[in-house]
């Protein structure tokens, strides 16, 4: 990076796993609305962790350039310079004029890699493994992984996401021909799946899911429901099975036989969310989207990691240890609870806070401000335009 040169292109480096991508895109749409730059895609297989190592020792040596070819050799990764040379030849635009930007831990290498190849700037969107945050120009990180505070470190509730304005009016119009609403009420819910800490069950959709559409039956609103591709074969059986039974439900995407994202017509045609607990994701976009998430409790897994992570969080509630030593259950606990205290999200713990979830005084939207994707891009924008990195 060099004082006075103006971003011209950002290269998402892609894993091609969707959260990280969509993250990715998201930092990426709002820097190219700021700046004006192109965005680019490179999608790359990841990293495993020998090549991780190997990828810092390369970094590590200051820039070597040499060193950086070699690994890109060995990892079959030669094209991608190639790549980028062509596309700042069409552009023309220098390597200090790119930002290089990636997410999760698997590309990080490759990321970081082309971004002192070219001299450019390199961005990591969470904590890349055996790399940490340190080598990067920028580091937008969610407050869930407890960052260190650092002048390259943007600390973020949830993570950023790719839902925009644009997107949701487009794919709503969409959702809107095909199922249109018969109501002036509409609950988006939004079912997560089986994962080491949370499962969604038959049992659980009989106990929590029948109530919500007995009461839509009755109250008159329309349901738009969604299930993740984590959530299991049974589950989605006992769903359809429900849904048939009760005329509420306007819309039904499972998504194993689905492969249609309606997330974004949801958020346009709803006036109420409703997502379980076990995708800080989903809470996250809904927010993102303006809602007051309602946060449907998931069953846990029972094992002996509950009885550790139970003992750990006594441990931080005691002040023995620090709370970026929480995991499993009690960390997705925490960061929705950060959701609720900037009253963009609540736990929906019974059918009596459902009840006041969508018939209180209350409304389905927060009413404030909050795109952590555009904060980040803003961030990066505004250190680039003083010609500095943030490390």
């Amino acid at each position: 990076m060099s004082r006075g040169k103006r971003l011209k292109a950002v290269f998402v480096i892609s894993d091609g796993i969707r959260g990280h991508v969509n993250q990715s895109r998201g930092v990426a749409h709002f820097l190219s609305l700021i700046t004006g730059c192109e965005v680019r895609e490179l999608e790359a297989r990841p990293a495993g962790f020998l090549a991780k190592i190997k990828a810092k020792r390369a970094i590590d040596k200051d820039g070597n350039g040499k060193a950086l070819v070699r690994w890109l050799k060995r990892t079959g990764g030669l094209s991608f310079p190639e790549a980028v040379k062509e596309t700042l030849l069409s552009l023309n635009a220098a390597g200090e004029e790119v930002l290089f930007l990636s997410a999760g831990s698997g590309v990080a290498p490759l990321c970081l890699s082309l971004g002192r190849l070219f001299k450019g700037g390199c961005a990591t969107i969470m904590t890349p493994a055996v790399l940490g945050t340190r080598p990067f120009d920028f580091a937008v990180v969610p407050d869930h992984d407890f960052p260190k505070s650092s002048k390259n470190v943007l600390v973020t509730l949830g993570a950023p996401n790719f839902v925009t304005e644009e997107k949701i009016r487009q794919e709503a119009e969409r959702l809107k021909e095909l199922f249109p609403p018969r109501f002036e009420k509409r609950i988006g819910l939004l079912l997560g799946g089986d994962d080491g800490n949370y499962r969604i069950t038959p049992r659980w959709i009989e106990g929590v899911v029948k109530p919500v559409f007995e009461h839509a039956d009755k109250n008159g609103a329309d349901l738009y429901v969604t299930t993740s591709r984590r959530t299991s074969e049974e589950s989605e059986k006992a769903l359809e099975g429900l849904a048939q039974k009760h005329p509420c439900v306007r819309y039904l995407c499972l998504a194993s036989r689905d492969p249609y994202n309606p997330l974004y017509g949801i958020f346009g045609l709803a006036t109420h969310l409703l997502a379980t607990e076990d995708s800080v994701s989903m809470v996250s976009e809904a927010a993102t989207a303006g809602f007051r998430v309602g946060v449907l409790l998931a069953e846990r897994k029972k094992s002996v990691k509950r009885l550790a992570e139970g003992l750990c969080k006594h441990l931080v509630d005691w002040k023995i240890l620090s709370a970026g030593c929480l995991f499993g259950v009690p960390k997705f606990v925490l960061t929705i609870e950060r959701f609720c205290e900037r009253d963009l999200a609540c736990f929906i713990k019974d059918f009596a806070d459902f009840e006041s979830f969508v018939e209180g005084s209350f409304s389905g939207k927060h009413g404030v401000q909050f795109c952590e994707a555009k904060r980040a891009a803003e961030w990066i924008a505004s250190s680039w335009e003083k010609g500095e990195s943030a490390r």
